[in-house]
């Protein structure tokens, strides 16, 4: 059967979005195994539509300004809370343990919803409670996987508090943690605020690669312990993925 405009117009969009480098008419020809004359057409009606464009000077095609208007209007407009529910519900089910979803605000996290555990942990987390991201594994998963120079920036002269003995309290150890947590895919807690708190945080990406959200489990000491919490992550790495996925986004 032959291939719809449509099929054939996704094809052409792919094939630019996803080159190394901007592909010339030759070029687009050869990796799309379209003829020429389909390829005008194709290219004509993409121009014309403000899909593709074309580079007069370099006599190559980029992708045009629809393609990012729309993606940045699908990404403006979800419900992040209403997105997350469903993988943060599944969480619960799982686990013993509190499931809670945060969005960075400067250098603190502030958290949107929390699904209590069923179990009595003398929560210490509400929506609207802010963390600082030295001392939270929300904090580590967020500033992780953003480029270097931007953590750079954003720890010059910041304050690393000190709250308990196990607070990361200078720029260099916690420039460390952030490398074991892009190792890791995941970040950890253990008492580094309150000495009875401990949890594990792993980041929700946008359509560009940057961590604009996270799921978090915690809970506290004795209660469990960060051995047992620890397993649980690649569930919790599971329902970050699938929420990524849901808002458009990519992992970097």
């Amino acid at each position: 059967m032959q291939s719809s405009i449509v099929t054939k117009i996704l094809t052409l969009l792919t094939h630019i979005s996803e080159a190394s480098s901007p592909m010339n008419f030759s070029e687009l020809v050869a990796a799309t195994g379209f003829n020429k004359s389909t390829m005008h057409r194709l290219l004509s009606i993409c121009i014309e539509e403000k899909l593709v464009q074309f580079d007069p000077d370099q006599k190559v095609y980029l992708l045009g300004p629809k393609v990012f208007n729309l993606v940045r209007g699908a990404f403006a407009g979800y419900d992040i809370q209403a997105v997350a529910l469903g993988e943060m519900t599944r969480l619960h089910r799982l686990f013993d343990a509190n499931i809670t979803l945060g969005v960075p605000n400067g250098l603190d996290v502030v958290y949107l919803r929390v699904l209590e555990s069923r179990s009595t942990l003398g929560t210490t987390q509400r929506p609207g409670m802010r963390e600082r991201v030295h001392c939270s594994a929300s904090g580590k998963a967020l500033l992780a996987f953003l480029p270097e120079p931007i953590v750079a920036s954003k720890l010059e002269g910041y304050d690393f508090k000190r709250y308990t003995a196990r607070t990361i309290t200078d720029a260099k150890a916690f420039t460390q943690a952030l490398s074991h947590v892009r190792q890791a895919g995941f970040a950890t807690n253990d008492r580094e605020e309150y000495e009875h708190f401990l949890g594990i945080s792993a980041p929700v990406f946008n359509y560009m690669g940057d961590p604009v959200a996270v799921l978090n489990i915690w809970s506290v000491h004795p209660h469990h312990e960060m051995e047992e919490l620890v397993t649980w992550a690649p569930e919790l790495m599971a329902s970050t993925a699938a929420v990524t996925q849901l808002i458009g986004g990519q992992a970097p």
